[in-house]
């Protein structure tokens, strides 16, 4: 199953050709100790439209907004069945697809913990992660955002031929 990160860790491979690149663990997308390495590549990745923060020998790195922003509206609406082991998950996904918020600076970190959990296909996770934050987003009076929805319909897609 292919991730909807593929793309941006590919890019960022190209960038970053020294040093290892994973999924980070905390509040961004990815982390890499090119710094460690002498490799110059935060130039290269800001130009490319991600952000980065280098920390002790550690650059993490995130999507800027416009970044997040042109990977939502390359998302396609997606219509197909329910998978029956996760009929909530996939339930509030239809939902914030129909009727979800564009992206913005606030509802972001949602579409990033989905983006995460995705990548680590992590379904079942996601399933139970999703409720508290979107609950969060709700009490904060924060919009859902439709790509959130868009980006689960659409591992959803992938897997039908697989269920």
């Amino acid at each position: 199953m292919s991730s909807p990160l593929d793309t941006w860790r590919q890019e960022l491979r190209s960038l970053i050709p020294r040093g290892f690149l994973r999924r980070d663990q905390g509040n961004c997308l990815f982390v890499s100790d090119y710094p460690r390495l002498g490799n110059e590549a935060a130039h290269g990745l800001r130009d490319a439209g991600y952000i980065v923060e280098i920390h002790g020998g550690l650059a993490y790195i995130d999507g800027s907004p416009d970044k997040y922003c042109a990977l939502a509206a390359a998302l396609p609406d997606v219509r197909i069945r329910p998978d029956e082991a996760y009929f909530w998950l996939y339930s509030l996904a239809a939902h914030l697809q129909k009727s979800g918020a564009d992206l913005t600076a606030d509802n972001l970190p949602l579409v990033r913990l989905t983006l995460k959990k995705l990548d680590e296909g992590d379904l079942a996770g996601l399933q139970r992660l999703l409720p508290s934050a979107a609950a969060e987003c709700q009490r904060k009076h924060i919009l859902l955002p439709k790509a959130a929805g868009q980006l689960i319909l659409g591992v959803f897609e992938r897997r039908k031929g697989e269920i």
